[in-house]
């Protein structure tokens, strides 16, 4: 296959050797129905089949058109202008058509396509960007917890989006970040049949953490559980202590719980603290 183009309106076309045979290269534009040399506007070949020259030749006889026949030399009608147009065999150029047209331009019409409409793209780029936006929100309520810790910036924004969502951000609860550092279980010096547990809490967190809960287990003489109790930050916490605040970073607070433990003969402890 070669590719030639109309001078008149630069449309493109396939052609084959024997198209170009067929009339000495002279064809048919399909288009604007131009006659020129088919062989003189050929494109992107690097070189010419020696059989396509030879038909260009004047000396040659040029046989008869695989599409249709030629008239006579003797013939008044014959006009060289009535050359066929490039195409495949069967197909004739006297009335050009949409559907002839599709078959001159095989290969080339793709090319031509225009781009899609502006508003098309436009429509592609804010349905991506609503998307981006809607994954954004969902993971920013999702991490909101960890989003106000580690971006401390970002924590009235959040506040907003929770104000629209009916959402609130709840304080970290890193357990591990959450020690005991001492605790005590003894008799009550003013009521004997009362224990007091005392124990100190601190959050190694540099940021506010929530209050943990308490696990207390009394044990008999053989370390096997007698008793076991939660306590609630509100249980445990001084008396007007603001839980939602939080524990304070790099906080420490002193625990006091007094127990009724006078039919349990308790002698032992164990003290857990947790994040149900």
């Amino acid at each position: 296959m070669m590719l030639t183009r109309c001078p008149d309106c630069s449309t493109a076309f396939r052609v084959t050797p024997e198209q170009l045979k067929a009339r000495a290269g002279k064809v048919r534009c399909g288009h604007c129905s131009a006659v020129f040399n088919a062989l003189e506007a050929l494109e992107d070949t690097p070189s010419i089949p020696a059989a396509v020259k030879a038909a260009a030749s004047p000396a040659e006889p040029v046989p008869p058109s695989p599409v249709e026949t030629a008239p006579s030399e003797a013939s008044p009608e014959y006009d060289p202008t009535e050359l066929p147009a490039v195409g495949p065999p069967g197909i004739r150029d006297t009335q050009v058509g949409p559907e002839s047209l599709d078959v001159l331009l095989e290969g080339i019409s793709r090319e031509a396509e225009p781009p899609p409409p502006r508003w098309r793209r436009l429509a592609w780029v804010l349905a991506s960007l609503m998307a981006l936006g809607a994954f954004l929100v969902q993971a920013a309520y999702v991490f909101r917890t960890e989003l106000a810790v580690s971006q401390p910036d970002l924590r009235p924004l959040l506040v907003d989006m929770c104000g629209l969502l009916e959402c609130d951000i709840p304080l970290p609860r890193k357990a591990e970040l959450v020690s005991i550092e001492a605790s005590d279980l003894h008799p009550d010096p003013q009521r004997k049949n009362l224990l007091v547990l005392a124990a100190t809490l601190k959050n190694r967190a540099s940021f506010a953490q929530d209050y943990p809960h308490l696990e207390l287990t009394l044990t008999d003489i053989r370390d096997q559980p007698m008793v076991r109790k939660v306590f609630a930050p509100a249980e445990y916490l001084a008396q007007g202590a603001e839980v939602r605040a939080g524990f304070a970073a790099n906080g420490d607070i002193v625990v006091n719980l007094w127990l009724d433990v006078t039919a349990v003969g308790a002698s032992g402890y164990r003290l857990y603290l947790f994040y149900p």
